[in-house]
């Protein structure tokens, strides 16, 4: 007990551990470096912009199966 603790204690729970591990991955999420998210959000955002060029292709041409 610490010397300036008043109380006095009364009971104790002793815990033997007998195996720890730091990086359990039940409780700790899953880290990400924030330059691999950026790389990965970059990627993201340039397959979004070619998609949407394309699709702005695609409904610029004229022709059968074209809707406007």
């Amino acid at each position: 007990m610490p010397p300036d603790y008043k109380a006095r204690p009364e009971q104790i729970i002793l815990f033997t551990v007998s195996a720890w591990d730091a990086n359990c991955p039940q409780h700790i999420p899953q880290r990400f470096e924030a330059a691999d998210v950026a790389a990965a959000l970059g990627e993201r955002d340039r397959r979004i912009q070619n998609l949407e060029q394309e699709i702005a292709r695609l409904k610029g041409v004229s022709g059968v199966g074209a809707r406007q």
